[in-house]
Formats: structure tokens, sequence, C-alpha cells
């Protein structure tokens, strides 16, 4: 039996430009490189970093913050975890100077240009990618109704948005589990919504995306194909990404 055979990506070399602190459990790496300017990157989409491992190299998927051609700049927000794997070993250790390589973007999730509102919900690494779609829409649509919610431990752990951009709702778990969250599926379930059809956009651990799927679809009269999700980690499964090629 034969296998179809893995596509090869272009590996494109990067180098880091400047890194800081977003939150204590958030840091945010800027990106630079030749082909930065190039690359086709959509509101919501993420690549894969190849990052230092014991063995060489370790294939991690990150969501896309900003992106700036003009400089040949990409910019990632990466959430640290406690048990973290190679990604966050080199999200905390990278300094300006270092080199990478990453592969190029891909979509999974993208605005909805047809829907009459849009809603955003998500944990705080969902969060990366939906405040980029968020801030997206208000420069292309700022009239466009806009309502969600996002989930994190606590205060501290609210990551911010762009300047400029109005800010949408954080509610808190505390110690309680991420996974499978009842807090957000609450606020999700309490969200005051306009009429006519809207698009949702989920991100965030694996099972909250699926329940808040079922809250939106069989509580709240979205469509199926109007939902939209995006999982960003699953306990157990490092390396766990965004998804595939659109």
């Amino acid at each position: 039996m034969t296998y179809p055979r893995r596509t090869l990506r272009p590996n494109l070399p990067a180098r880091v430009r400047e890194v800081r602190d977003v939150t204590g459990s958030m840091r945010e790496i800027d990106l630079v490189g030749p082909d930065v300017p190039r690359l086709r990157v959509r509101p919501g989409a993420h690549l894969v970093v190849r990052v230092p491992a014991d063995d060489g190299e370790a294939r991690r998927v990150y969501s896309v913050w900003r992106h700036d051609p003009a400089s040949s700049l990409l910019s990632l927000r990466i959430a640290l975890h406690d048990a973290g794997g190679p990604g966050c070993a080199w999200a905390r250790k990278t300094e300006p100077g270092d080199r990478v390589t990453l592969e190029p973007p891909r979509t999974k999730i993208t605005l909805d240009d047809s829907a009459a509102f849009h809603v955003f919900a998500g944990d705080e690494t969902g969060a990366v990618p939906l405040l980029a779609m968020r801030a997206a829409l208000h420069r292309s649509a700022p009239g466009r109704p806009v309502i969600g919610v996002f989930e994190s431990a606590s205060e501290s752990d609210e990551m911010p948005g762009l300047p400029g951009v109005p800010a949408l709702p954080w509610v808190h778990r505390g110690r309680a589990s991420a996974v499978a969250s009842r807090v957000l599926l609450r606020a999700v379930a309490a969200l005051d919504l306009p009429a006519g059809s809207g698009a949702a956009y989920l991100a965030g651990e694996s099972e909250t995306c699926r329940l808040l799927q079922r809250v939106l679809i069989e509580q709240r009269g979205f469509s199926r194909r109007s939902v939209h999700t995006q999982p960003q980690w699953q306990p157990g499964r490092p390396g766990f990404g965004a998804g595939t090629d659109d």
C-alpha cells in the first residue's frame, strides 16, 4: 500500500527583534525576516514555528497577532504554561537576535463579511486570534455589531487588545479548570444578541470550543455553518495546534 506524500512547506528564516511580557502568563515576540513582507496573513491566521528541542527541533503552532509588511514584522503572542514543553521554553528564553525557522501562515477561521453581527468567545489562548480578527473588523466595518466574551483565570491574565479598538468583557474561572469551562459556557449562553444572521468565532481549549458550538447552535439559533471554531490546545497533547490549511 502506498501513502500520499506530505506536502513540504517552505522554510522561512526569521530573527527575534523584540520580546516583551503582555501579562504574567503571556509573551509577545516580534519576528523579522526577508520573507515576512510577502506573506499572506488573513485575520485569525496561524503558523508553525520550529523551536529548539532536545532532539533538534519541535514544530509548534502559534496565532499571528500582528503583521506589518512595511517593516518586515510578524508578532506572536504565546501563552506560558507551568508544565510547558519546547514551545514555552523557547518563548521564555528567546532574546533579540535569536534565529528561528517559520512555515507559511495558514488559516482555519477568518471573518465572514456577510454576517449581520459577529460574536467572539474564547479563553486567553483563543483571545490571540480572536482579538486580531476583532481589530481587523473594527478597521473594515466599524459600524457592524460586535458581541463577545473572553475567559481567563483572573483579571491579571486578561489579554489587552490593540489600541483604539473597543474592548470586550472578560469573565474569570479562578481555580476551576479551563477544560470544558462552565464559566465561559454560562457567559456565552447569557449574551444579548441582536436580530439577524450572525457569525460566531470560537477559539481556545478543544472541549470548551465543542461545547460552546453546541450552545450557540442548540440554544442561540445559529446555523452550524455560521459557527467557526479553532481549537488552540488540548490537555496531554503537546504541540496541539490551530488546524490545517484552508
